[in-house]
């Protein structure tokens, strides 16, 4: 499967997760439901704009080469889908089994570790500052209920 049929299929596939996550905010009241229905209203938007990108641009010529085609380069972006994936499951297993604060710190710590940088004081520095972002925009100016954990 070509770069560009996995670019229309990936589109497809969120246009509807978006239709379908939009389709249910809109059943609750709007005090309740603004951000899934912006967020879903979002991310359909961007997908149809990426579908339509990726069908607007030229097809390739026989000279040039599809990136991402070779056997080499799947299984880098395999083990990259991996990592992503087993890093989120990880750090909401961290989230419900330590508490919030600490699994979010480690998993940012651990994200821009992965992303190349090494200076151990900017990478907590970062973490720590982003992490008391979100903790003030969701749990004290959106009132959002702080996730329940084992231990803390």
């Amino acid at each position: 499967m070509g770069k560009i049929q996995k670019d229309n299929l990936f589109s497809i596939g969120v246009v509807f997760i978006a239709s379908l996550v939009g389709f249910v905010a809109f059943g609750y009241p709007s005090e309740s439901s603004y951000f899934p229905r912006v967020l879903a209203a979002f991310l359909g938007v961007m997908a149809l704009l990426l579908l339509v990108r990726t069908n607007v641009r030229r097809a390739p010529t026989s000279h040039q080469e599809d990136s991402g085609t070779s056997s080499g380069g799947q299984v880098d972006q395999l083990k990259a889908a991996a990592l992503v994936f087993g890093g989120v499951l990880g750090y909401l297993g961290a989230i419900k089994l330590v508490n919030y604060e600490i699994s979010t710190v480690l998993f940012l710590i651990g994200f821009i570790f992965v992303l190349g940088y090494r200076n151990v004081v900017w990478m907590t520095a970062t973490a720590v500052g982003l992490t008391l972002l979100l903790y003030v925009v969701f749990f004290n100016f959106l009132a959002v209920a702080r996730p329940e954990s084992l231990f803390f």
